[in-house]
């Protein structure tokens, strides 16, 4: 009697005999795993067999994104249009899990009309017709990016909603008609609406968006639970009441329009100014933030819109851990007086403060201790990471004893930088462009150096790592730090600022 084999072998014996196991598999199964495939790819599968003919008219999910082998590269705008609403047309019924819509391609000028010509019906297919739960678009030319006038969006089943390089001219985006909606991310997005409207959401990320530079845009959503705004151009949002509100994460850089050359808090009465018509006599960001329980804010210290908000700073009652950077001590501690005393539960402090050459002036809105009677009972931990311990950190440990803070709860971290992606103007900026011409310009207009590389430096006018002394290298930051941030640069695009940088190149971390 031969001895059996092992199941494993057996297995191995059927693979070798050609015998198709993928098709065992039932239908259900096939079209899950047809989902992941891009719809051109899946569409492909129908050449196969007979039972396969018709697989990929019911997949849960819909992905007009480019396929293997970068099969989008070969085709027009009128291509990829006839494809998808043949592709829509042919479908069957069935419910979409996912619906993603990612074309992004240096078509021909006279395609990029073309190519944005049926996208608002895609979308409305999808997520009318198709019921489709997660919707992700990203389309745009190498000029233009997608206009959504109206919003498409009208769905009891929708629940995620990811846009990307799009631009929203409604005078409102209401998510209303989605009563199911929770999870709201735009990224690299032109918001030119008036307000943003959901009694549904949990979740909404902005990330490097452009809202409009004059009036505020209202963001009304409740029932948010976490929140992130992130690097944006023009007007801070006006941030509604959010009572479930538990994380956020604010940060803004000198792309805001918030900011003011003269006057720490806005307002200088300058008309080329932005300081001037910050908006309404409220608080634009912290009343809206007030309900969090976990909350980070750090902008530019140009920007003012923090410091200002802290003039009618709201109560933070479930406020326990809270990280600044040094905006909250760029014009005087008052500011970081204030938010101490509005958060009378929290439990961890950090505070980041980058180099600098010019010390805290003092200004007639400075603090004044004399009447401070609370305590930080609930604060365990406070984290000071700073450059070097310098005045402003004894003023700051200063601060903190008078609401009850002990030494052995000050943990001072010296020698910090922030991280090379979120170093400021006054820092350090990282640039990629395309030099067309030769020359590159920076902010101030004057022409840094000439050269077709795509990667140059820009320094601000009040840098701190601008200034020099007899060495080699700048004085402010240590020389391990600047061949750590030349190292993400490609090797022939490292440009030396002057004479005294030229011997950083020697310590790259390149292979």
């Amino acid at each position: 009697m031969p001895p059996k084999r092992c199941k494993h072998i057996a297995e191995a014996t059927d693979a070798a005999t050609g015998e198709d196991l993928l098709s065992a598999l039932p239908d259900a199964i096939l079209q899950v795993v047809l989902s992941f495939l891009p719809s051109d790819e899946t569409v492909r599968t129908c050449v196969l067999s007979r039972r396969w003919r018709h697989l990929w008219k019911s997949t849960p999910a819909l992905r007009v994104t480019r396929g293997g082998g970068w099969r989008f590269m070969e085709w027009r705008a009128w291509t990829v249009n006839n494809f998808v609403n043949q592709l829509l047309l042919l479908r069957d019924r069935v419910p979409l899990d996912e619906c993603e819509i990612s074309i992004s391609h240096e078509f021909l000028n006279e395609d990029e009309d073309e190519l944005f010509r049926f996208a608002d019906t895609w979308i409305r297919h999808a997520v009318s017709h198709c019921q489709a739960r997660v919707l992700k678009v990203r389309i745009r030319t190498a000029s233009y990016l997608l206009p959504l006038v109206n919003l498409p969006f009208s769905s009891r089943f929708l629940t995620w909603v990811e846009l990307t390089d799009v631009i929203l001219r409604s005078c409102s985006l209401d998510f209303s008609t989605c009563p199911a909606l929770e999870d709201l991310s735009m990224r690299s997005c032109r918001i030119y609406a008036r307000r943003i409207i959901s009694q549904s959401l949990r979740r909404l990320s902005i990330t490097r968006c452009h809202f409009r530079s004059k009036a505020r845009t209202c963001i009304s959503t409740p029932c948010l639970v976490s929140f992130k705004l992130k690097d944006i151009d023009g007007r801070a949002p006006l941030l509604e009441s959010m009572l479930s509100l538990v994380t956020a994460f604010v940060r803004l850089d000198y792309s805001c329009n918030d900011t003011c050359r003269h006057k720490a808090y806005g307002d200088c009465g300058d008309d080329g100014c932005f300081g001037q018509s910050a908006g309404r006599n409220r608080s634009v960001l912290l009343q809206g933030l007030s309900g969090a329980t976990n909350l980070e804010l750090t902008c530019d210290p140009q920007v003012f819109i923090f410091r200002k908000d802290s003039k009618k700073c709201p109560t933070f009652t479930m406020l326990k851990t809270l990280l600044l950077n040094d905006w909250c001590v760029a014009a005087d501690l008052s500011v970081l007086v204030r938010l101490l005393q509005h958060t009378p539960v929290l439990e961890n402090l950090t505070l980041q403060l980058q180099p600098r050459e010019q010390p805290v002036v003092e200004t007639d809105e400075s603090y004044n201790l004399a009447e401070q009677l609370l305590l930080l009972k609930h604060l365990k931990v406070v984290e000071i990471k700073c450059y070097k311990e310098d005045e402003v950190v004894h003023k700051i440990v200063s601060i903190l004893s008078t609401f009850g803070v002990l030494p052995e709860q000050i943990d001072i971290e010296q020698n910090f930088f922030p991280a090379p992606e979120k170093i400021g103007e006054h820092t350090l900026e990282i640039w990629s462009l395309k030099n067309k011409n030769g020359g590159v310009r920076a902010r101030d207009g004057r022409v840094r150096w000439c050269s077709t590389c795509r990667w140059w430096l820009a320094l601000g006018n009040d840098d701190p790592v601008a200034s020099q002394h007899s060495g080699k290298h700048p004085v402010f930051l240590p020389h391990s730090y600047f061949c750590l941030c030349f190292s993400s640069l490609i090797y022939h695009g490292v440009i030396y600022i002057s004479e005294p940088w030229q011997a950083i190149h020697t310590g790259l971390f390149l292979a």
